[in-house]
């Protein structure tokens, strides 16, 4: 391996422990100290590739940003605009499924991710929203027959009615388990209420 490919390699292993970290303790488990014990190095080797935890931090949104977008936009590509729109909003709530502590930082926690990001992240971040979004509104424009008045505020619609669901789902306020409104099939909810959610935002021009 080459000088550069180490230390990319080593970059990625600092990411992808601080990941694992957090997913285990909470952001304030992601420590220098913490993700050097995990590799088990120095922290002082960790600052060849990241000058604090605030930029370790800010790699794991970007990437969770283009993660989650990149597995709408391959959704949007699928031919049928209504399994198309289904996918999407299927897609979205399993990557906060599957990413609970991850999708917490990019979307419920208090700072939001533009106040973090640099100029070149939000360029890539803002590009990726704008073609996620061109092909949300194609899609919606078939399936329904109309152009949107306010298409900014359909896919706020969408991404709230999206969101509340992925977050009552990774707080379990919503699980098998729960002691007031144990919820059997979570797969077949998440299914009939993103078909709801399509029927009610499709039905208004």
């Amino acid at each position: 391996m080459t000088i550069g490919s180490d230390a990319e390699a080593f970059r990625e292993a600092i990411i992808g422990a601080s990941l694992e970290l957090g997913q285990a303790y909470g952001e304030d488990g992601v420590t220098m100290r913490a993700i050097a014990g995990k590799l088990g190095t120095s922290a002082t080797t960790l600052y060849t590739c990241f000058d604090s935890k605030a930029s370790i931090m800010r790699e794991l949104r970007v990437r969770g940003l283009l993660s989650v977008g990149r597995t709408m936009l391959d959704a949007l590509a699928i031919p049928d605009a209504r399994e198309c729109l289904l996918e999407v909003s299927r897609r979205y709530v399993a990557f906060a499924r599957d990413n609970p502590w991850l999708y917490t930082v990019l979307f419920i926690g208090e700072t939001p991710n533009a106040e973090v990001l640099s100029g070149a992240h939000i360029e890539v971040v803002h590009r990726l929203e704008q073609e996620i979004s061109a092909s949300f509104l194609e899609k919606f424009a078939s399936l329904s027959g109309a152009v949107p008045k306010d298409p900014r505020r359909l896919f706020a619609r969408w991404w709230a009615a999206m969101h509340g669901m992925a977050s009552l789902l990774i707080t379990r306020r919503i699980r098998v388990d729960h002691p007031f409104l144990p919820v059997g099939d979570i797969d077949g909810l998440i299914d009939d209420y993103v078909d709801g959610v399509m029927i009610a935002i499709t039905s208004e021009k």
